[in-house]
């Protein structure tokens, strides 16, 4: 006891030296930004959050004068091993760790790291883990149990071996060391967006055109070769969170990828090397219901467009990553975030927001792409004095919820923009919200131009299941009563499949996909006949679908040639229960009760796009562990391409075979994509923490 009380006193001594020093440094001219993480981080450390590296260690690292950048620690919430990069990475450094490599882990590992009596060390990613200072503790020390003893290295010669590794790691992923490419030439123009279905070789939106489809037309890698696709190259990205969500955009030879929390990088198509990379310092502490995730970006000229956890907008120079203007749009006080992935068109950048979780007032936004200045606004919960506020009881309007966080569609002969509109707050309760609630989730069409309404479509008034519309629109030209229609084919979270004229939102068709027990069906306009027992109760109440939804935010995909829609859908069931609704809170969780999961089977439907009669199933691989399922890609080579439980997968899109997976060795949460490099067909999905590139 005498001894820990000692201890105690020396380390209260190291934290007060330390303290001192900072506020001295202060005193000196260190800002006083830089002494309030370095404080907040010490903080950490005595409360036991900060394990990976000793007081000493510390105190060293955030020094003045330090090579290392800890402040990521508390402006962005990684982790120790996430935010220590190696700080002697110069070409120099890495040519300096050759030499020491050769002479000290040779014997084991062989020349260049190529493996002998030891693993090979040219490859991706490491078993152990590949951040930078994970791979230092195992040089450092060893790993017990194996033939791996410590290194004997001092700091500097152990970081310039892994700077050495590294360009060891980047050659077996296809290139040489990671040097900036050559500067990228990028301009985007509209008329190449609307043109986007009759261009395969790159991926220029959110669902590669504005119909939602994710259909490409490239047909090189088909049923009869897919099983052949390799691996060309992968990129580990820089994030230590585990959920990436991002779609990938492709122009220029370059891929632009929004990375958790809310940074972007640009690689590389050739090699996956990185050409540049956009960080963002993000408040501590934000309202953020579902992890910190990044749906992606958008192009248009020469910008990239990303929205931010703290909810702003920003607009990348696409050479370089630099700001070019930022705007805030909303207050992350208040409940809101953004992660959807905004939708560039003509001289507009549109953008949603999150946060139906925390009582916000949803809305929809566009921005001018040359000075980011707000042209228009459509509130999702629409206040006095504007269409629909009578759908909401008393001042619950006020804190209404329907955020916008998925990317919509767009026509461009009707120039109207589409948007799925997300659930009502509080969730599970609608006592205080009496009313339809619009336009929580529904289906908006808002003029491009100026935002106004043209139509909207509700597909559950009154939602008490959390079943948010939140799901990508796929623009259809399909025959209805033998006539071609303009539509738009929806799989819903609440378990129905519609089809509306996307010119007058007139509802045309609609059935259940998935197990449904909370309608008897639908009117002849589309709203649900509601059944017994199907709403949340006090004690509870089982229904089909789950809070899951029959569907989710995972965007289904159409192959026009087959006249099929793939959807990334859910058979299960929860118990919803409800409870009186809570009092408000700015940025604090406003649900009401909630939901309980009683059944989840992930699978992937095929449906008969014009009458919604299922075509086959198929039930993804879940013995992994991993977790995660994404949305899909459909291609003119019928194939169907997803990810699920740490896989990537493709199908027989005419049978739903399995005819080709590889795992990706981590969580998948994001859609597959597909464009052409050096005039072939390839795929490109984010997994785990990385980014891969297959070809045949």
């Amino acid at each position: 006891m005498q001894f820990r009380r000692r201890i105690g006193k020396w380390v209260k001594r190291i934290v007060l030296a330390a303290v001192v020093a900072l506020v001295v440094a202060t005193a000196a001219g260190f800002a006083v930004e830089s002494t309030r993480w370095r404080l907040f981080l010490i903080g950490r450390k005595l409360r036991g959050e900060v394990r990976e590296v000793t007081w000493g260690e510390l105190l060293r690292m955030i020094g003045p004068g330090s090579r290392y950048y800890l402040r990521p620690i508390i402006s962005e919430g990684r982790s120790v091993n996430g935010a220590i990069q190696n700080p002697f990475a110069a070409p120099a450094d890495s040519d300096e760790g050759s030499k020491t490599f050769r002479a000290r882990c040779s014997p084991c590992h062989g020349q260049d790291g190529v493996g002998d009596r030891g693993p090979p060390l040219n490859r991706p990613a490491y078993t152990h883990g590949n951040a930078d200072w994970v791979v230092y503790r195992i040089v450092e020390r060893g790993i017990a149990e194996t033939g791996m003893p410590p290194s004997g290295l001092d700091e500097a010669q152990i970081w310039r071996v892994i700077a050495f590794l590294r360009t060891r790691q980047n050659a077996a992923s296809g290139g040489a060391r990671p040097e900036v490419a050559t500067k990228l030439t990028i301009d985007v123009g509209h008329d190449q967006l609307v043109a986007a279905p009759s261009h395969s070789d790159e991926w220029l939106t959110h669902a590669r055109t504005f119909d939602g489809r994710r259909y490409s037309p490239l047909a090189e890698v088909t049923t009869a070769n897919v099983a052949k696709l390799r691996l060309r190259w992968v990129h580990q990205l820089a994030s230590n969170d585990p959920i990436i969500e991002a779609t990938p955009l492709v122009a220029g030879g370059a891929m632009f990828v929004s990375e958790p929390p809310s940074g972007v990088v640009a690689l590389d198509i050739r090699t996956g090397n990185p050409i540049w990379h956009f960080g963002r310092d993000l408040p501590l502490n934000m309202s953020l219901c579902c992890g910190r995730v990044n749906r992606g970006v958008a192009l248009l000229g020469g910008s990239v467009f990303v929205g931010t956890l703290d909810a702003h907008l920003i607009a990348l120079d696409a050479a370089n990553g630099n700001p070019r203007w930022e705007t805030k749009v909303a207050d992350v006080a208040d409940g809101y975030s953004i992660t959807v992935a905004p939708l560039a068109i003509g001289d507009l950048v549109i953008v949603g927001v999150s946060g139906g979780e925390f009582g916000i007032r949803g809305f929809l936004a566009a921005y001018a792409a040359d000075t980011g200045k707000e042209v228009w606004r459509f509130n999702t919960v629409p206040g006095p004095g504007e269409p629909g506020h009578d759908t909401w009881e008393g001042n619950s309007w006020k804190t209404g919820g329907a955020p916008t966080w998925v990317t919509g569609a767009y026509d461009p002969e009707l120039d109207l923009v589409y948007w799925g509109v997300g659930n009502p707050s509080p969730i599970y309760s609608g006592v205080a919200r009496k009313g339809d609630n619009l336009y929580s989730n529904s289906v908006i069409a808002l003029s491009r131009r100026t935002g106004k309404l043209a139509w909207h479509f509700q597909f559950s008034p009154h939602d008490e299941h959390d079943w948010d519309s939140n799901q990508t629109p796929i623009l259809a030209e399909l025959p209805i009563a033998g006539v071609a229609r303009k539509l738009i084919a929806w799989a819903n979270r609440n378990g129905f499949y519609y089809l509306l004229d996307r010119a007058t939102g007139e509802f045309l068709r609609g059935a259940p996909f998935v197990k449904q027990t909370w309608a008897r069906g639908l009117d002849p306009h589309g709203r649900p006949i509601l059944a017994d027992g199907g709403r949340p109760t006090r004690k509870g109440a089982l229904v089909y679908p789950g809070v899951a939804g029959g569907t989710n935010w995972q965007s289904a995909a159409f192959h026009p040639g087959l006249g099929s829609i793939f959807i990334p859908a859910t058979e299960g069931s929860s118990i919803f229960t409800n409870s009186p609704p809570e009092q408000h809170q700015p940025g604090a969780l406003f649900v009401a009760s909630g939901a309980t999961t009683e059944e989840f089977e992930p699978m992937i439907k095929a449906l008969d796009a014009t009458t919604g009669d299922k075509r086959w199933e198929y039930k993804p691989p879940r013995t992994h562990g991993i977790g995660g399922r994404s949305g899909l890609l459909t291609t003119a080579g019928d194939l169907v391409f997803g990810t699920c439980e740490g896989q990537l997968f493709a199908l027989d899109a005419r049978t739903g075979a399995e005819l080709w997976r590889v795992g990706l060795g981590g969580l998948t949460a994001a859609p597959p994509i597909s464009f052409t490099l050096d005039g072939h067909q390839v795929i490109a999905v984010a997994g785990g923490r990385a980014v891969f590139l297959f070809e045949l």
